[in-house]
């Protein structure tokens, strides 16, 4: 499913206009990204959580040229399921 057949089904769904039902979806996954890009977490219930983990820095040898890279320290999106998607997709 992409966000396009996504829109189309809340669209349908919830008897709105493809425009409204695009503003929702929107909306809705941009207040979850700034909350992750805050660094706090987001729990759906039922659905999951979406959350960061912070990265330490390390040193990796490349394996074509042997050669030492540095990666820096980063913080990585995570999803975690919830207890209702995890029964639904078994």
């Amino acid at each position: 499913m992409t966000k396009k057949d996504l829109i189309e089904s809340v669209s349908q769904k919830a008897k709105l206009s493809k425009k409204a039902a695009k503003q929702a979806v929107e909306t809705f996954l941009s207040e979850i990204m700034k909350t992750l890009a805050n660094g706090e977490t987001v729990k759906l219930s039922g659905f999951g959580t979406f959350k960061t983990k912070m990265f330490k820095a390390k040193t990796i040898k490349a394996i074509n040229s042997k050669e030492a890279k540095k990666i820096v320290a980063r913080r990585m999106p995570r999803y975690i399921p919830g207890t209702k998607i995890k029964k639904m997709v078994k």
